[in-house]
């Protein structure tokens, strides 16, 4: 069968699926309120106590930040090396600011085979004090200082990426400088790029942040092929989903996790290689034990409401806030009848900016980044790197990362005053 028969044929059984689990989905949006209240037990044992296997020997540090909205997220900080170079006793060191994508948390950066592979750890041995966030809905920040907020279905996965770019950001990068009393170099992975682009046209970005690499930029998605990603936007997956009272998706949990592992323990079936593939693009250079360690704690949850933004934009082809599908409820929230775009002409002419992208990428394409590029204008201070045969999560978790990708960000964020 042709793969487009073969991506419709799996559109077709997502969607009978959805309508079958419909009380499956009815039954979780009504647990929801008690799983979020017995949350403490739920949060997974933190990567900066105990055992350090998982960080590769480095040791952090834990910090609670809350949000403007009431969202109590986890900042993890790494300020040591393991080398003599890196500790640097008494140094003030440059703050690095670490923002993962949609679908996964911090844990994202360190899923690989050695330290050198990690692009946190890295930046660690050359000097740097590193922070790594982790967005609201993700296993760490799952917590919100209301108990109203959690009593109301849904209300506490009320959120899309504009709000975290609107509060997740500036609760993060204020506790930073409020920390270190300096600005961030910003580096995200995608969704961690389309928080950022939004956020300047929120708020001052400039006065808490240096510069931003931006890895894998997704802001438009004029290009998507037909594919997985293409035809779920088009279905309207999400929002059918959303009709069923399913606030929040978890791959993971039930009924989606048995799907999941179904498909997984197909003989000959490469979960990685073939179903991760369908919404990132073949990832060239990524090893067995990479995959064996993303699959233990990726994906992550993320809002539906946050998924049907994205879907937003495939189907409408702009980098505009939440559509809330009527006029009359857009002119209460925004002041107009259709969402306002973000406006990329707010970033200032003299801010460096270091795009990353890579030519297998289904989210990052390139034709949508150089869309990305003539919005932003001419006469800017904007650097790029491009690798042909790299796909969506090459450049966090490639072998070859640490020798194609990570020294021009360094190169880089040394050559900002």
């Amino acid at each position: 069968m042709a793969v487009h028969g073969w991506l419709l044929v799996i559109s077709g059984l997502l969607i009978v699926t959805t309508n079958l689990v419909s009380s499956e989905l009815q039954k979780a949006a009504r647990h929801n309120k008690a799983a979020l209240h017995n949350n403490a037990a739920a949060v997974p044992h933190s990567i900066c106590s105990g055992d350090f296997s998982f960080t590769k020997g480095y040791r952090c540090q834990d910090y609670d930040v809350i949000t403007e909205d009431g969202y109590i997220l986890k900042l993890w900080r790494f300020r040591e090396g393991l080398t003599k170079e890196s500790q640097m006793a008494g140094k003030k060191k440059q703050p690095v600011f670490v923002q993962h994508g949609v679908l996964m948390n911090g844990q994202c950066w360190f899923l690989v085979a050695h330290a050198d592979q990690s692009l946190p750890l890295v930046l660690v041995e050359h000097g740097y004090d590193v922070w790594v966030s982790n967005s609201r809905g993700t296993s760490y920040s799952q917590r919100h200082v209301s108990s109203n907020n959690l009593s109301l279905p849904g209300s506490f996965w009320d959120f899309t990426y504009s709000e975290m770019a609107s509060y997740d950001l500036p609760a993060f990068l204020n506790f930073v400088y409020l920390e270190t009393g300096q600005k961030v170099h910003y580096i995200g992975h995608s969704q961690g790029t389309t928080m950022m682009f939004a956020a300047f046209s929120i708020w001052k970005v400039e006065e808490r942040v240096k510069s931003t690499s931006m890895i894998a930029p997704v802001v438009y998605l004029n290009h998507m092929p037909f594919g997985l990603i293409d035809v779920l936007a088009k279905a309207y997956i999400g929002e059918i989903a959303g009709t069923f009272g399913l606030a929040d998706l978890n791959i993971m949990t039930q009924p989606l996790g048995t799907i999941v592992r179904v498909l997984c323990d197909v003989p000959g079936v490469d979960c990685f290689g073939w179903i991760v593939s369908l919404f990132t693009g073949m990832n060239c250079c990524m090893n067995a034990s990479t995959v064996d360690l993303w699959f233990a704690s990726q994906p992550q949850p993320t809002s539906i409401k946050n998924l049907v933004h994205w879907a937003q934009g495939v189907r409408k082809q702009v980098f505009a806030q939440y559509d809330y599908g009527d006029a009359a409820t857009n002119l209460e929230h925004y002041g107009k009848p259709e969402p306002p775009s973000y406006n990329l002409l707010k970033i200032p002419k003299d801010f460096p900016l270091f795009l990353i992208y890579g030519g297998l990428d289904l989210l990052a394409i390139r034709k949508d980044v150089h869309i990305l590029l003539g919005k932003l204008g001419s006469n800017r201070n904007i650097r790029e790197l491009y690798i042909d045969n790299y796909a969506h999560l090459d450049f966090l978790e490639a072998v070859n990362a640490k020798d194609l990708v990570y020294p021009d960000i360094i190169n880089f964020i040394k050559g900002i005053p």
